[in-house]
């Protein structure tokens, strides 16, 4: 199993991870943010943060962010309470997730999912199996793109000068790690 190269961009209070070729897939490694009002949550300040942070990362692929939904507790979240925001995204959902991380609800957040750029991780992965086999390969991993639970995968098309086709399977990594490939037929 291969491995795609990692560039990450990094910055003290939110660490994205940007895998592979720059503007490739975008995973939000962890951000800090301070989302207390009168005393509790206040949900719509980090509805905004999130998508703030969402739609920096995802301009490098050219999207934005339609929306973010979190879900209102019938009671104040405690410290160390854990609950899954949705982020709409070219109609796809990304899941983050939000850690309560004090009683002054500062709260740490991170995507659960990648947002891979079907054409471009098509032309990254291209150049790394010719790398690999010692000769040309095309990859086509479709158009638009991919959301894709971190640690799920899914495949694209290799093919050789000769026309010959493989499969190649693409597993999300975390933010922290890098995706990988393997070629499966």
């Amino acid at each position: 199993m291969s491995s795609i190269a990692s560039d990450r961009i990094n910055r003290r209070a939110c660490l994205p991870g940007v895998l592979g070729t720059p503007m490739l897939v975008l995973a939000l490694a962890g951000c800090q943010f301070s989302a207390s009002a009168d005393g509790g949550l206040d949900y719509e300040k980090l509805e905004g943060a999130i998508t703030s942070e969402l739609n920096q990362q995802y301009a490098q692929i050219s999207r934005q962010v339609s929306g973010v939904k979190c879900p209102r507790q019938a009671t104040a979240p405690k410290t160390g309470d854990t609950f899954t925001c949705t982020a709409g995204v070219d109609g796809q959902t990304v899941r983050v997730e939000v850690i309560v991380r004090d009683d002054d609800y500062n709260v740490h957040f991170s995507t659960l999912d990648t947002a891979f750029d079907l054409e471009r991780t098509g032309q990254s992965l291209g150049p790394q199996l010719s790398e690999q086999y010692g000769f040309p390969v095309t990859v086509t991993c479709g158009a638009g793109l991919k959301v894709v639970a971190i640690g799920d995968s899914f495949e694209c098309a290799a093919e050789d000068a000769d026309g010959n086709t493989r499969t190649v399977r693409l597993t999300a990594g975390t933010a922290d790690e890098n995706d990988h490939w393997e070629v499966v037929d």
